[in-house]
């Protein structure tokens, strides 16, 4: 048997394993230093956390890099309205949320659901998933269909920029879930304080102190919640317009396989504009002759600095004979600002045939 001395030390090792992986998030999260200068106005109530936000992450993040598939659309600042509730209500029956927003991380940058807004798989029953389609750039993140920059794994970037000072020691979140529960990011850079074996089906877990928390997981796949603890509310308001083409209709894009090695914008006159590069892949595409002829691998650039200065791909509405889509490019430079340059980008491909409602003659394929 144990001598009474060697009881005690096990005991006691016992309740300083234990003590070593408590977790103490607390509640109070009313501090403007538990976010990022891109969330502004941050003030609290005893029932909400306020702040505004352009939705846009600090300018030293990666953006649309590393995107393989894209929907044409651009990062472009928003008017966002965020009220988060301070009292959460635990669910009766958890939500597995489907596509669409989940929360908002500390920078003002909405959270999403892994998957996208695409079609239902009818083998899976699941949507497309945003990462495996190759629609996310190095930070996590995309542009979706409202020109609306948004996360749909982890922030990699902003975990990065917090920093494990902010992440394991002082345990501050990395955002927060539309219930209001926190979203953490514990073990991301120190595996002592990895959490994953005591997570719930949600990804949740209760502190030391009773407080629930969310904590994404800190490999491949990145995931930040599977459902919602608690009951989710309606937590941003949102005033934007959306892009126009010269006709006065919204610009939305054409879901393309373009890797994506280049996007800035810049300021331009009166103009904000948006130029995007990269490869693209595979395509057919409808050329001013009436033809269609296929592009492989070809370098292309999109851009947009208002409605009568852009280039962009749409999709042909004239029907082929051919399998799958016909694409056409669509070039307009009447009113591009005189300092920017459109020569320099191939648009050798761009389509000034009759308007695409025109449903005369059929397109011929070039040999």
């Amino acid at each position: 048997m144990p001598s009474p001395l060697n009881s005690l030390l096990i005991l006691t090792g016992a309740v300083w394993l234990n003590l070593a992986h408590a977790h103490t998030v607390g509640n109070d999260h009313c501090d403007e230093a538990y976010f990022t200068q891109e969330a502004s106005g941050v003030r609290c109530s005893d029932k909400h956390i306020k702040f505004s936000s352009i939705g846009l992450p600090a300018k030293d993040h990666t953006l649309m890099l590393g995107i393989t598939a894209t929907n044409q659309q651009f990062p472009v600042a928003h008017d966002y309205q965020f009220e988060i509730t301070r009292q959460p209500i635990v669910a009766t029956q958890k939500i597995k949320p489907d596509s669409g927003p989940i929360g908002v991380a500390v920078n003002g940058v909405p959270l999403f659901h892994p998957t996208t807004q695409g079609p239902v798989d009818r083998a899976t029953g699941l949507r497309p998933n945003a990462l495996a389609a190759g629609e996310l750039d190095e930070c996590g993140g995309h542009a979706g269909r409202g020109d609306d920059y948004h996360y749909h794994i982890a922030p990699l970037c902003l975990i990065q920029q917090l920093g494990e000072v902010a992440i394991e020691q002082e345990k501050r979140p990395i955002g927060f879930a539309m219930d209001g529960y926190p979203i953490h990011a514990l073990g991301w850079f120190d595996k002592a304080n990895t959490v994953e074996n005591e997570l719930d089906a949600c990804r949740g877990m209760v502190d030391s102190t009773g407080q629930y928390f969310y904590n994404v997981k800190t490999t491949s796949d990145w995931d930040i919640l599977n459902c919602f603890n608690g009951e989710p509310t309606g937590f941003a308001k949102d005033r934007f317009n959306m892009r126009l083409n010269k006709n006065g209709k919204e610009i939305t894009g054409l879901p393309l396989r373009i890797s994506v090695s280049s996007y800035k914008d810049q300021v331009v006159g009166n103009d904000v504009c948006r130029v995007m590069q990269g490869t693209l892949q595979k395509e057919q595409l409808l050329t001013t002759d009436g033809s269609v002829t296929e592009l492989r691998n070809e370098k292309v650039t999109i851009f947009y600095c208002n409605a009568h200065c852009y280039g962009n791909f749409e999709e042909a509405d004239r029907r082929s004979t051919f399998r799958g889509r016909v694409a056409y490019y669509e070039l307009e430079t009447s009113a591009c600002p005189a300092a920017f340059d459109v020569s320099s980008f191939n648009t050798t491909f761009a389509y000034f045939g009759p308007a695409q409602t025109d449903k005369g003659k059929q397109p011929t394929k070039k040999q």
